[in-house]
């Protein structure tokens, strides 16, 4: 297979084989990434193939940096093949060829499993084949977790009173695992929960730290019936502390009841008894929760999201460590449902995933308030330092200060003290708070009402930065519902008054850029995203707007790698998706265009934290460009039925991108009366929204369509004086609304009405426009 694509991957060598298959490295051609892909072996039975689908499943729950990030399930060519994150380094059975691990870096291996399986378990995922063929180390010390091939899927119910339940995914009585490492309850076929991973754990650990096997024999049968019966072989208490084999020797206990419930709970005491000399070298990551009102008074919920942004902000400022975006906290804990209030923190932690979480509550009694924090380590769950102040709501920020460097202390044991910062005054801080809980919807309001109390803010503080920022971002996000050109320099406004006030901060850079490439300053605009990248490495808008910038502009090959950037920070951005397909497509990368654009589409289905509306036009614009016009045309009555369940900002776009790709369709289809209905439809609705976004270029293209399907030169000639005039549209680029594709469909409604030279010197302005579909 060397040489050959599959999917969107090529493939370049073999890394090794298993029991399902063999694994090879890839790229990835359309995310510019390096790949492992797993592909059965042939034939290919049912058995294998039910096999894969619950690996995807598995797999798919699981985003922790102690595992390997599980990318897709796919068939192509008659292959079917799992795609994972490649992983460098050698695999810990290869280490142990050399002989034992010294103990700091075995504590540390074991350390990155029991924190991956405390995400995975969190997730409803046990693991079932724990070796260390399954362990990956990396030079710096790191270990991963791979192959979740086995994976017994938990169905953990989250009412009250409901045991958790399990979907049998093997046959009934079958042993699934591999022998000397399979807990008791494994072996016998048993029902397992998280235990059992657990005890493989602790297996690997003692073989890590002596260079034997826990469980030895010289056959099958044999450590068959050293697991079922006899204690694990005693560690040499020269090389291991007694108290590390005491931790040991309860993960391996035969009984399930006497061995450690949870991950965390095990390397709780494994740290313990190594006196804490050891940590998962992993990311430091820090999430910041909103802080609980215990008052139960709705009018001070601002508070605690006002604590929760200003305590990320400062805490983002320390190095090495990485706060988990706002948006990405509240996506998770919108899934936990009502969670208990001592318990959200950990869960949440676990999930995410991240090193520590931050919480707390507060309490506002007339002038007064008092705040309660706690840093939770997520991998023990240990509280690793509370701090409770009370003072005034006026010196809020005071309060917030010493919470932050109580936690800053713990953090970064030693280490330099938060730069300080101008505390804003109390009433621009509040309304900045309100402000920001309507713009991110946490509560029922609009634009319009975020603009309010962000003004009101900046008219109490003037260089109230983040406020300043905020309403950069609404008069930027106004624009896409009014195209008034006048919104965008308001937002620029804001945005640079933002960046005098607080050159550090990411966020009026990412909307400056969004202005200024509406504007056509693409240079500018991709400049200002890239020193916001800089700033903030986790903002997804930043790549996502500069990726905008140059391929909306026609600079396809320079887009790729923002788009690509964006989709590593945040893999469900559905626009990332949108832009990264179109650019392989103008590119001519059809089968990288066509798995984006699918990708696009299932984010919209299952969700997306930055969501499309009606993205299925798009792929049937591209099916009809590659002749699969039946595909082309289910997949656009798809986007025209997604759009008409949605209130998205882009709604009224989509939808004349849905109607006027299926009128194409139909025209190559030899269905006249269907493209004459899909255009009619198209130019009547953009007509009644002259500010649908790009929706000047889609109306040239429904007229253009309207003559192609018979309706005389007036339709063709109103076409060629709306792209002339522009007057009464907006003609604001976005995918398919481009001069080169309206340039593309007037030369081809000239060619039908018999206009040769016309059609053709509008296909030459097309081409220059940047076209590149094949007529």
């Amino acid at each position: 297979m060397i040489g050959q694509t599959l999917s969107h991957y090529l493939i370049e060598r073999r890394l090794g084989a298993g029991g399902m298959g063999e694994v090879f490295l890839a790229r990835d051609l359309a995310l510019g990434r390096p790949a492992a892909v797993k592909v059965l072996a042939q034939p290919l039975s049912s058995a294998l193939r039910s096999r894969l689908v619950r690996e995807a499943e598995a797999c798919a729950r699981l985003q922790h940096p102690a595992i390997a990030t599980f990318y897709e399930a796919g068939e192509a060519d008659g292959a079917v093949f799992l795609a994972l994150e490649y992983v460098a380094g050698e695999t810990l059975r290869d280490r142990l060829r050399r002989g034992p691990v010294p103990r700091g870096e075995a504590l540390a291996i074991g350390a990155c499993l029991l924190e991956a399986l405390n995400h995975a378990h969190a997730a409803g995922v046990l693991h079932r084949d724990i070796k260390p063929e399954n362990v990956m180390v990396s030079d710096g010390g790191a270990a991963k977790l791979l192959d979740f091939g086995i994976a017994r899927l938990t169905d953990v119910e989250k009412s009250a009173g409901d045991a958790p339940t399990e979907a049998a995914l093997t046959e009934a009585g079958a042993v699934v695992g591999t022998i000397g490492y399979m807990s008791p309850e494994q072996l016998r076929s048993q029902p397992l929960d998280e235990r059992s991973d657990l005890f493989s754990v602790a297996a690997v650990l003692c073989e890590t730290l002596s260079g034997e096997p826990a469980f030895p024999g010289d056959t099958a049968a044999e450590r068959i019936a050293a697991i079922l019966y006899d204690d694990a072989k005693p560690l040499q208490t020269g090389a291991v502390p007694p108290e590390i084999a005491a931790v040991l020797a309860r993960g391996l206990a035969r009984d399930p009841e006497r061995r450690y419930r949870t991950a965390s709970a095990f390397l709780a005491d494994l740290r313990a008894a190594a006196s804490g000399e050891f940590v998962a070298p992993l990311p430091e990551t820090l999430a910041v929760l909103d802080f609980e009102n215990l008052s139960k008074n709705p009018d001070d919920a601002w508070l605690g999201s006002g604590i929760a942004e200003s305590l990320a902000a400062d805490l983002s400022r320390l190095s090495g460590l990485a706060v988990v975006p706002r948006d990405r906290v509240l996506a998770v804990r919108s899934k936990l449902g009502d969670a208990a209030p001592g318990s959200e923190a950990l869960e949440l932690g676990r999930l995410l995933p991240c090193r520590w979480v931050l919480s707390g509550a507060y309490q506002h009694v007339g002038p007064r308030v008092r705040v309660t924090s706690r840093l939770t380590e997520v991998g023990t769950g240990e509280v690793v330092a509370t701090e409770k102040v009370d003072g005034a709501l006026d010196d809020i920020f005071a309060l917030q200060d010493r919470i932050a460097e109580a936690a800053a202390g713990r953090l970064r044991p030693g280490g330099a003290a938060l730069p300080a910062r101008a505390a804003p005054r109390i009433d621009a801080y509040e309304r900045h708070a309100r402000g920001r809980r309507f713009f991110l919807h946490l509560e029922k309001g609009s634009l319009d009402q975020a603009r309010q109390f962000y003004e009101e803010a900046i008219g109490a503080d003037p260089d109230h930065a983040a406020s300043l920022a905020g309403l950069a971002s609404v008069h930027a996000m106004r624009f896409t519902f009014r195209t008034d050109m006048r919104e965008l320099e308001t937002a620029a406004t804001y945005a640079r008054r933002a960046i005098a006030a607080d050159p550090d901060l990411a966020e009026p850079r990412i909307w400056l850029g969004y202005a200024l490439l509406r504007q056509g300053r693409i240079d500018e605009a991709v400049e200002q995203e890239r020193r916001a990248m800089e700033i903030d490495p986790a903002a997804p808008f930043a790549p996502y707007f500069g990726g905008c910038a140059l391929g909306l502009n026609g600079r396809y090959a320079e887009a790729l790698p923002f788009f690509q950037r964006t989709l590593e920070v945040e893999p469900r951005h559905g626009w990332a998706c949108l832009g990264l397909g179109w650019a392989h497509l103008e590119l001519g990368s059809a089968a990288e265009a066509r798995w984006c654009l699918e990708k696009a589409v299932e984010l919209e289905r299952v969700g997306s934290p930055h969501p499309t509306a009606g993205v299925a036009g798009y792929l049937g614009e591209l099916l009809r460009r590659q002749g699969d016009l039946d595909g082309a045309r289910a997949r656009c009555l798809e986007g025209l039925e997604a759009v008409e369940k949605s209130d998205n900002m882009y709604r009224d776009s989509f939808r004349g991108v849905s109607l006027c790709a299926l009128g194409r369709t139909a025209l190559a289809q030899g269905d006249t009366a269907a493209a004459r209905t899909a255009f009619t439809q198209a130019a009547a609705h953009l007509r009644g929204r002259p500010h649908a976004l790009g929706g000047g270029f889609l109306l040239v293209q429904a007229l253009a369509g309207l003559t192609r399907a018979g309706a005389g030169a007036g339709a063709f000639d109103d076409a060629m004086k709306l792209h002339r005039d522009r007057e009464g549209q907006n003609f604001s680029f976005m995918w398919v609304c481009t001069d080169g594709a309206a340039l593309l469909e007037l030369s081809r409604a000239a060619a039908a009405l018999g206009r040769t030279d016309e059609a053709r010197d509008l296909l030459a302005r097309a081409r220059a426009a940047g076209s590149r579909e094949e007529e």
